[in-house]
């Protein structure tokens, strides 16, 4: 019997709703379950969250690793690279030195993307999955900066505008790279006003912090 992609989608769908039910009593049939999603994305999504309550720490790097290579089972670089952020946001804190691996290939993939809004798109979200690591941070910034800079358009200004918001809580200087990047425009000014409460929140903290 043939199938159709949108109907794979859909069994997809069902199948990992379904492992999230399974999850809190039941994990080893949850990941049964995910493991005969056919659709890899749905697939890496849903080895992922088996993957955040597995123990011990051997079977959830395990799992994580069949999530990724979920992720790689796919055509498209964006797709890839998009959904493989969700298990790095895992893996990031168990195996720093397999993410590091895992974030130079997928930066590397980013490049063959010839779509420029779809290469942001995958690298704000591979961005965001590892944003609380310094050196990575960083080392995805550099593209995305780079390809921010070729979008124009509303959805490249909301998807800056709104990463620039996030990371501003634990990285305010590449924040403001980000918005200074840009024209201003409706989705950055609402970025800015954040951006600036936070900084002088932390202002105030700090001439608080100096009076006692």
């Amino acid at each position: 019997m043939n199938f159709g992609l949108d109907e794979i989608s859909a069994e997809g769908v069902r199948g990992r709703a379904a492992v999230d039910r399974l999850l809190p009593t039941d994990p080893d049939t949850a990941l049964s379950t995910a493991r005969a999603i056919r659709h890899p994305w749905y697939r890496c999504q849903a080895l992922t969250e088996v993957a955040k309550v597995l123990s011990p720490l051997h079977d959830s790097i395990h799992i994580l690793e069949e999530s990724l290579a979920a992720a790689h089972a796919q055509h498209e670089p964006n797709r890839i690279v998009t959904v493989a952020a969700w298990p790095l946001s895992i893996l990031i804190k168990l195996d720093r030195e397999r993410t590091v691996r895992e974030v130079e290939s997928l930066l590397n993939l980013a490049s063959t993307e010839l779509h420029g809004l779809r290469r942001l798109d995958a690298l704000d979200r591979l961005l965001a999955s590892v944003a609380q690591d310094i050196e990575l941070r960083r080392r995805i910034a550099e593209r995305y900066l780079l390809t921010a800079h070729q979008c124009a358009g509303w959805r490249a200004d909301r998807t800056t505008a709104f990463r620039a918001e996030q990371l501003a809580k634990i990285d305010l200087p590449l924040a403001k790279e980000i918005l200074a990047s840009r024209r201003v425009n409706r989705f950055s000014k609402k970025a800015v006003k954040a951006v600036e409460a936070l900084e002088h929140c932390r202002a105030l903290s700090v001439w608080a912090n100096s009076e006692i």
